[in-house]
């Protein structure tokens, strides 16, 4: 073959130099296990765990140590264990805006946005200044659980929408004791942290 002639409309030799260049790239991988850019290549078994723990994606980081939360998310996407981010148009954002004020239950929205999640609703409506109609939550005697009420308040959460975000069914909208899962779940969505402190200090 004439080494100028045409293969799939490339010159021979710069198809040939193509090849070499990525032979020695799957060498440079296969001899140090990291990407050109110095990333990790990611294993068989990093792969067995984001699919056998996908659905618990908070535990992810802890039981991938060398990855971060981001390249988790994104290999998560590229394997299609989650559904891919889908940005928000002018017409959605601006569709978003009466229904969200005036108090649609959270549910309701997921139907009419397709495709958004819970967090992603919420998310956009707080960036875009949108209220829930607003009305303080009443104070029940039990401290922790007005705090994290308040709290939910403050972000334009109703307790309707905090249920419905935790699974909680109902907890938060007539509380009567302390579900410690719960508020857990709360305190963590809210970016909290649950802190011990006892009455008295025991003396040795």
């Amino acid at each position: 073959m004439n080494p100028s002639s045409p293969i799939f409309g490339l010159d021979a030799r710069r198809y040939r130099s193509g090849l070499q260049g990525q032979s020695i790239i799957y060498r440079h991988i296969a001899r140090t296990g990291l990407t050109l850019a110095g990333t990790a290549v990611w294993t068989s078994d990093e792969i067995a765990i984001l699919r056998r723990h996908h659905v618990n994606r908070e535990a992810l980081p802890a039981l991938l140590p060398r990855r971060t939360v981001k390249a988790i998310g994104n290999k998560l996407r590229r394997l299609g264990l989650v559904c891919a981010r889908r940005i928000w148009n002018a017409q959605e954002t601006a569709a978003l805006r009466s229904p969200y004020r005036t108090g649609v239950p959270i549910d309701d929205l997921l139907t009419m946005f397709p495709g958004k999640s819970k967090r992603q609703i919420w998310g956009k409506a707080f960036a875009i200044g949108v209220r829930r109609p607003r009305r303080a939550p009443k104070p029940t005697g039990l401290a922790l659980v007005d705090d994290v009420r308040a709290r939910a308040f403050a972000y334009r959460l109703s307790m309707t929408d905090l249920d419905s975000f935790l699974g909680t069914h109902g907890y938060f909208v007539r509380p009567r004791h302390l579900n410690w899962s719960a508020l857990h779940k709360a305190i963590e969505l809210l970016g909290g942290m649950p802190e011990l402190v006892w009455r008295d200090v025991l003396v040795s």
